[in-house]
């Protein structure tokens, strides 16, 4: 960690695995206060008021961080699969899935704002609501877009700021 010349990319990436550590963390501590039956042999007393809203703000944030994460580390994984299956020679192929990418980017931004994540992400709302009446894979499908748009989100500022770097080199 303190080696090396730290680029802005670099920067961003030792700050979301920092705040993603922070956050795994509060998780954690949150859900050991929070744990009444698991942690009973614990002499814990108190502290819920706090817990529960650190709980959720964690458990949010880390998704959100955890998906920016797996964003900045995405040309990695790309590499693997290439390595794995050969380079994609069909342009076509290739602007479908760029295209796929793109939708589900913004069936992200609309679940995101469907499922009102600003609210979480900043507390503004003190309890998550759950709809028991909606299907449980249309829940998956759209923490799994939301997670999709800044994984998307993620790796296209990664691609900028390296563009830029290399840019201001040559």
């Amino acid at each position: 960690m303190f080696k090396g010349k730290y680029t802005p990319f670099r920067i961003v990436q030792t700050a979301v695995n920092l705040l993603l550590f922070l956050s795994m963390l509060g998780t954690m501590i949150s859900a050991v206060i929070l744990s009444r039956e698991v942690f009973a042999f614990l002499p814990i007393s108190g502290g819920l008021s706090l817990a529960r809203p650190m709980h959720m703000l964690c458990s949010f944030w880390g998704f959100v961080l955890m998906s920016l994460h797996l964003g900045l580390h995405w040309n990695m994984i790309l590499g693997m699969i290439r390595k794995a299956s050969g380079p994609i020679q069909s342009r076509p192929l290739k602007i479908g899935l760029r295209l796929g990418s793109i939708a589900v980017a913004v069936y992200g931004l609309y679940a995101f704002i469907k499922n009102q994540f600003l609210s979480y992400l900043f507390l503004t709302s003190s309890f998550v609501f759950f709809d028991f009446e909606r299907p449980l894979p249309l829940f998956f499908t759209e923490y799994i877009a939301i997670m999709g748009l800044f994984v998307f989100l993620a790796h296209c500022g990664a691609k900028a700021m390296q563009t830029i770097s290399k840019k201001r080199k040559g």
